[in-house]
């Protein structure tokens, strides 16, 4: 193991999000494709395995730190804010443990990053930051001026400043014009355009990838001093889930027409991200140690899924498992491939190209055979601080309301929300701890696995995948009758699921119930037929058999349709060390370690094989390998021990045996005590949530007999934004004799010389939604964020008072810096979202039916009062005894911040 000789420059990161080896090669083989091609010749590549689950957030987190999802942070696209209990994407926030760029900062390399996912509210890096929500463009129009296209949320840029500039160089779906599109669409004249959305959304896909570019090509070209750079190109992944069925050849299914229009665009794709490629490594030059990577590849031929599953995340079916990385540079090896690499390599790679330390506590390799010349690995315990704090990466939730939210609880006008997800929050979190499961899974983590699976599937029985998993790990851990138990559920509910029946056939291989084992595979060959899923598992079913004619003859039709099976492979090993034939073991061993190098099943054959070919040196590399990725495995440890017996190493021979007599001697005392542990366990989580169950269901009983009670009432509500004349209107109100409800808590201050009119107990609403009982008949002012919390049943008059928002803004702005804190937002960016939020509260009160509803022009009632004051009496009617007096509350000297 080694370093480079020599420890590079900079190195030049570039992802492309589901980039697969089979239509690259064939984009090669037509003569296209100069990027790559320039990389491929002179530089190291080949397959890049992903991880479990295949979701984009977490696979390009782990890229960056090196590990899996349980430990970085990063479950899914979403997330739950702890704040305000909304649905929030993943952001920097959101992650655990140091990135590349962090980690390279500590030792002063200046890096750019570009479009990375979770990157939104990166703070303080040296060097600069374009989050992932900087492509995202929503609400420009044809002919607009980028210059005016709404501002990107707050936290998409570090330092902040790159807004001047950035913001102008985004790429609106309306540049994407017909010239641009013609490589994609040659016949894209055919299309009508005003029922057939595909064209809009491929204009969407390509502005995006555009603004990527010309964000990372600006920040190469302005600021060159850069020791790292990466980029993250999503657009590949996007379009390939909404073209790939019509890539050639033509699915069954896919209509003649819409073959013939959209066939040319997953292949324009590729080529179009390819002369961006080319001008990255024109501008990176010579000295730049390039490395590009997808996180997975994209199913592109045959093996393209029949059907999507309807469960969230269920076109991932659509990813392959092995992704592409190229490398090239100073230090790369030139003209060679690498094999057996995956995702939690590249971290360590990097910060060993450029002479750092690898944390031991990081989960991927060093890709010593990427390097020409080489140095010892360093190492250290972890790049972590010991504290567990991390460097300052910002809070700022995605929801453009989430920033409005947060202003109006700096100004005092709400207090913070609470953690009371709706419906929809329960379900985001429930499918992170459905992908925080699936990433256990994959590592073998089957403890940590379990009580997450027990809470999706009890929360949601009718999703198979649940169900699928849940009995996997049940039975992972010994717990076969709670497996078989899960699995007749599945069954009774979709009899036809092809995965409980090989889940039962294995149970029964365990149980040496052959025969039922083998009934349960002809239920499954009879309904799946051919399907890759089915015939690895049958695969590994036949080989557990002993039935190795079968097991050959499956994995030889499995690796017709699927060259890169790691268990078509593996089976084949087994096939032949049982006809003795190791040197074809090895080979095939070998194969299926260069697709998938965490596959410790394939390190174990090989060793075996080795064995039988008296290459003891190497079997004992392998079968290390072996237990580097799964230390518990005692097959492999007494394998190891042959090695060192045949070998003469006697101590390492009776140190391994002593352990292993340990094990067994534990494994015997400790299974059944641990089994009750588990079960003990298991009845506890089930007793919790009966328990909880119980308790909402008491609690929405109580909640319904006491809303059967309440008597409608009827209210006046002074509503607006805050600072856009609400107290001025609850004073007019008071002078016409109208009963007002208030408790005097916040005074008049310099931002309000009359006083707020307020009721505090207002603000908890959202928890007692009966106390505004107390409230019936008077006038409550009540702030436009808090009207969607009015109980339903009752009656409002409401006045929803209107300001230009440039001076509202500006007022809420000076109030804040009276009182000494910092705006949490952007100025430019509360105006736009105020605006778009007034404008929804207003649509929205328009058509409520329980509401009546008048708009007052607060500028224009305090210059010219006349005709906004006859419509507000003829509104107020006989509530208002003295509507001769509402004049009286009106001081245009009060009117400040004024629009210009």
């Amino acid at each position: 193991m080694s370093n480079p000789a020599t420890p590079v420059k900079r190195v030049l990161l570039v992802g492309w999000d589901s980039a697969d080896w089979k239509i690259i090669n064939a984009l090669l083989e037509e003569g296209g494709m100069d990027g790559i091609r320039s990389l491929m010749n002179g530089g190291n590549h080949g397959n890049l395995a992903t991880l479990e689950p295949q979701l984009s957030p977490m696979l390009w987190t782990s890229i960056a730190t090196g590990k899996m999802a349980y430990h970085h942070g990063v479950e899914g696209f979403t997330e739950v804010d702890p704040v305000s209990g909304q649905i929030v994407p993943v952001s920097a926030a959101s992650r655990k443990c140091k990135t590349l760029w962090e980690m390279l900062g500590e030792h002063d390399k200046r890096s750019h990053v570009v479009s990375w996912f979770a990157t939104q509210g990166e703070q303080d890096l040296d060097g600069k930051m374009v989050s992932n929500m900087f492509g995202h463009l929503k609400g420009t129009t044809k002919d607009m001026d980028p210059a005016d296209f709404p501002p990107p949320m707050p936290g998409t840029y570090w330092p902040e400043d790159l807004a001047e500039t950035m913001n102008e160089i985004r790429v609106s779906p309306h540049e994407i014009d017909e010239d641009i599109l013609q490589p994609f669409l040659p016949k894209g004249h055919k299309i009508d355009q005003s029922r057939d959305r595909r064209l809009n959304n491929l204009r969407k896909h390509l502005a995006e990838a555009y603004s990527v570019h010309s964000a990372a090509t600006h920040l190469m070209d302005s600021d060159p001093k850069w020791d790292f750079m990466a980029v993250y190109y999503r657009a590949i992944d996007e379009i390939s889930h909404q073209f790939m069925h019509y890539h050639p050849p033509q699915m069954t299914g896919i209509p003649d027409r819409d073959f013939e229009i959209y066939q040319h665009v997953i292949n324009a794709t590729y080529r179009a991200h390819d002369m961006m490629l080319q001008v990255l490594l024109q501008k990176a030059g010579p000295d730049t140690t390039v490395i590009l990577v997808s996180d997975h590849g994209f199913h592109s031929d045959h093996l393209r899924p029949k059907f999507t599953p309807r469960v969230p995340a269920g076109i991932t079916v659509w990813h392959r498992n092995q992704g592409v990385l190229l490398a090239k540079g100073p230090g790369i090896k030139p003209d060679s491939q690498v094999y057996g690499s995956r995702l939690l390599d590249i971290a360590p790679t990097i910060l060993h190209a450029f002479g750092l330390p690898v944390g031991n506590d990081m989960e991927g390799r060093v890709l010593t055979e990427l390097f020409q010349e080489s140095l010892p690995i360093q190492t250290i315990p972890t790049w972590e601080n010991p504290d567990g704090s991390s460097r300052n990466r910002g809070s700022l939730t995605g929801e453009e309301s989430q920033a409005l939210l947060e202003q109006f609880v700096a100004l005092g006008y709400i207090d913070k929300i609470s953690d009371n997800p709706n419906q929809a929050a329960n379900e985001t979190k429930r499918e992170n701890k459905w992908n925080l499961a699936r990433a256990y899974l994959y590592t073998g983590k089957n403890e940590r696995t379990l009580p997450l699976l027990e809470d999706c599937f009890n929360a949601y029985p009718e999703r198979t995948d649940y169900a699928q998993a849940l009995a996997k790990t049940q039975f992972a851990l010994g717990l076969t009758d709670e497996a078989e138990e899960t699995l007749e559920i599945c069954l009774e509910t979709f009899g036809k699921s092809i995965s409980a029946h090989v889940l039962k056939a294995q149970i029964e291989i365990e149980k040496g119930n052959h025969a039922k084992a083998l009934e349960h595979l002809g239920t499954i060959r009879e309904q799946a037929g051919e399907e890759v899923p089915v015939l690895e598992l049958s695969c590994r079913a036949y080989a557990t058999l002993g039935m190795w004619d079968e097991a050959r003859a499956t994995a030889e039709k499995l690796l017709i349709i699927d060259p890169t099976s790691i268990q078509a492979h593996n089976t084949r090993t087994r096939c032949h060390l049982n006809d003795k034939d190791p040197q074809a073991a090895v080979d095939t061993a070998l194969a299926a370690i260069s697709f998938q190098f965490a596959s410790p099943r394939a390190h174990h054959l090989l060793g075996s094989a080795l064995i039988q070919l008296e290459q003891f040196k190497e079997a004992e590399h392998a079968l290390k390998n072996c237990l580097q990725l799964d230390r518990e495995n005692a097959s492999a440890l007494a394998t190891l021990k042959k090695v060192y017996q045949v070998t003469e190493q006697t101590e390492k021979a009776e140190a391994l045996e002593t352990d292993l007599v340990r094990q067994k001697v534990i494994r015997a005392a400790e299974r059944e005590k641990h089994l009750t542990s588990l079960r003990h366990g298991i009845a506890a989580r089930a007793k919790a949530r009966h328990a909880k169950r119980k308790a909402e269901r008491e609690a929405a009983a109580k909640k319904a007999a006491e809303e059967a009670t309440i008597k409608p009432c009827s209210f006046t509500i002074v509503s607006g934004l805050p600072r856009s004349g609400t107290s001025l209107m609850m004073q007019m109100l008071r002078a016409a004799g109208m009963d007002l409800m208030h408790d005097g808590k916040r005074e008049a201050d310099e931002d309000n010389l009359e006083g707020y009119w307020e009721w505090e107990e207002i603000k908890s609403l959202k928890k007692n939604p009966r106390l505004i009982e107390q409230a019936d008949g008077k006038v409550i002012k009540v702030i436009s964020a808090l009207l969607p919390q009015l109980p339903p049943r009752h009656h409002y008059r409401l006045i929803f008072m209107k300001r230009p928002v440039e001076e509202v803004v500006a007022s809420q702005w000076k109030m804040i810096e009276r009182r000494g804190q910092n705006p949490v937002s952007e100025k430019q960016h509360l105006i736009q979202t105020q605006q778009t939020h007034a404008e929804q509260t207003l649509a929205q009160l328009r058509q409520c039916k329980n509401v009546d509803l008048i708009e007052i022009d607060y500028p224009e009632m305090v210059a010219n009062p006349g005709s906004q004051l006859d419509a507000l009496k003829t509104f107020l009617g006989e509530t208002a005894p003295k509507p001769e007096k509402l004049t009286q509350a009106i001081r245009p000297d009060l009117h400040r911040n004024k629009a210009s």
